[in-house]
């Protein structure tokens, strides 16, 4: 959009962002109106033209070019001036940007010591460039994220909306309070908000040199009642970490306990005493793990195995790099998390519906395996299949069907399964390469669809969908990354129940109405809900409580290798 047709909708702007069209202008005397028309409005008066801003406008691109138009309606007056010297104005907008860190961003990619210069300089039209040029690149960076999200990798379908020129420049032309506009350039989220405090309170204790005590060595898994060595380093990181609030006097005995256990973390001590042993795993131990488990997403068993170990021992500087990876995804998602909506976090192998600001259900999920990885992107749902009809993908013909055929002619019809175009027991299975399997396979509705009993569709160019499916075992474990790519629910006719809310009377009576007819039915849904297919592995929830999960496809790592490639400084101020 140019800025030219952008103005002539100006009207829209208090909408967008809030403020008044007036602020900040002046108006100048009206023209007559001539003999039949209506009043002519007054035209906004601007200042004198700054000498040399045309000239410093004059780099190619669309934002240049964006920039020029809005200037040119301006009469190249300065927007960061005023009477020749540098305004109000300029002076926030550096203190903004001085913040940048605050938020994972780099703070030398908005040339903090330039502008700071050309504040200390008689102001010209390079000055005026410099600040304008620099201000677009901080809002577009803080409101919708630093990377281009398809870059990083071709799992991440993410497109973040980014704001337009006109409307950026426009908004800062007529803001009231400069210092709120800035500070409105971020994701208003109070998600966001507590993302930053909590990276600021991580980074202030790494400055402090703290960190989380010595980590607990591999060993036997713990369980309620045992006695180890290992225990005294497991209540010293609980304790540091927050979950395990230690009595009046156990701080001193807990840190001496801890050497201990580092110098000789693999004997386990008899269990031939009944005296009081801090090596205990105790009631209160277990309690404190249980809670440590809720907070990353591990199943609360209070049983200290491998991954509670693993998850246990991540540093201080893992979490700091792991809360600036996810500062960035929310940035990227900024404004897309509102309204009704179908939500499933990867990480967290959890699928939720939010009505009307409240959650309405939540379901644990199943993902795709590493190789066969759940993409993140948003699309529609706009409708379910009862009683689905499995049309097998060829990648899973070949290399999953086709071994079980060689084995055995009859796998097909086992499995409720059909071979389009041929007949299985016709084919010489043992001459089949993968590259040579005649036909399709197609599984009809039943007990053992691969689907279950209902699969929710937001047609899509990756093939995901949500789907029900008979294997309920994988629910149970703390790490579901078992499928194909789409994500299978455990609670599939209860999400049914919650999307059919509004359309039918009595949704469970209508669903099992359909359901028992055993034949496929489609049913489009009047209520349409966006679906986000989500990566986060950090977030402060309600309580204020920081919630962590493991980065299950490694994609952290990805995110954080491009912010500190970009110039982000995640670790230090």
């Amino acid at each position: 959009m140019t800025l030219r047709s952008f103005c002539k909708s100006f009207v829209l702007i208090p909408l967008l962002f809030g403020l008044s069209a007036g602020a900040e202008s002046r108006d100048a005397p009206a023209r007559a109106a001539l003999p039949g028309e209506a009043p002519v409005a007054a035209a906004p008066a601007f200042g004198p033209e700054l000498a040399g801003l045309r000239a410093a406008l004059g780099g190619r691109g669309e934002t240049e070019q964006a920039l020029r138009e809005f200037y040119e309606m301006r009469g190249y007056t300065p927007l960061w001036a005023e009477d020749g010297r540098p305004g109000d104005r300029a002076r926030l907008f550096l203190a903004a940007v001085q913040r940048a860190d605050e938020h994972a961003l780099p703070l030398a990619r908005y040339e903090p010591e330039a502008l700071a210069a050309a504040l200390a300089a008689p102001w010209s039209g390079a000055s005026e460039a410099l600040f304008s040029r620099t201000y677009l690149r901080f809002a577009r960076d803080i409101g919708s994220g630093l990377l281009e999200p398809r870059r990083i990798s071709r799992n991440i379908r993410v497109k973040p909306p980014r704001p337009e020129v006109p409307a950026l420049m426009e908004a800062l032309a007529t803001a009231p309070d400069p210092a709120m506009q800035f500070a409105s350039l971020a994701p208003g989220s109070a998600d966001y908000r507590r993302l930053v405090s909590h990276y600021a309170t991580l980074r202030r204790a790494a400055e402090r040199g703290e960190h989380w005590g010595e980590t607990v060595s591999k060993g036997a898994t713990l369980r309620e009642g045992a006695r180890s060595r290992r225990v005294p380093a497991l209540r010293a990181r609980l304790a540091a970490l927050g979950d395990y609030p230690p009595a009046a006097g156990e701080e001193a005995s807990a840190a001496r306990d801890v050497v201990v256990a580092a110098n000789d973390v693999t004997t386990d001590l008899p269990l031939d005493t009944d005296a009081p042993d801090p090596r205990r795993y105790d009631d209160a131990l277990v309690a404190a793990v249980r809670q440590f488990q809720a907070r990353h997403g591990l199943n609360t068993d209070g049983v200290v195995g491998p991954a509670t170990l693993s998850t246990l021992n991540a540093s201080l500087e893992d979490r700091i790099r792991q809360v600036a990876v996810n500062l960035e995804r929310a940035r990227w998602n900024s404004g897309r998390m509102r309204g009704d909506r179908v939500v499933a976090n990867l990480p967290d192998f959890r699928v939720e519906v939010v009505r009307d600001g409240s959650v309405v259900f939540e379901s644990r999920v199943v993902i795709g395996k590493y190789k066969h990885q759940t993409v993140e992107f948003s699309d529609e749902m706009d409708h379910m299949v009862v009683n689905p009809t499995w049309h097998v993908p060829m990648s899973i013909a070949r290399n999953e069907i086709l071994p079980q055929l060689r084995e055995n002619p009859g796998y097909l019809e086992a499995k409720n399964m059909t071979l389009i175009g041929a007949d299985p027991w016709m084919i010489d299975w043992e001459t089949v390469t993968p590259q040579s399997f005649p036909g399709r396979v197609r599984q009809a509705p039943g007990p053992g669809n691969a689907l279950g009993r209902v699969k929710f569709m937001f047609p899509n160019d990756f093939a995901i969908y949500l789907h029900d499916t008979p294997s309920r075992r994988l629910f149970r474990r703390d790490r579901r990354a078992y499928s194909h790519g789409c994500v299978r629910v455990e609670k599939p006719l209860e999400l049914a129940y919650a999307l059919l809310e509004g359309q039918e009377a009595d949704p469970e009576a209508a669903f099992s109405r359909w359901l028992r007819r055993g034949r496929e039915r489609y049913v489009t849904l009047d209520n349409k809900l966006p679906v986000h297919l989500i990566y986060r592995t950090v977030w402060i929830d309600g309580s204020g409580a920081a919630q962590y999960r493991n980065d299950v496809y490694r994609r952290d790592r990805l995110v954080a290798k491009a912010l500190e490639k970009a110039g982000v400084s995640i670790l230090t101020n």
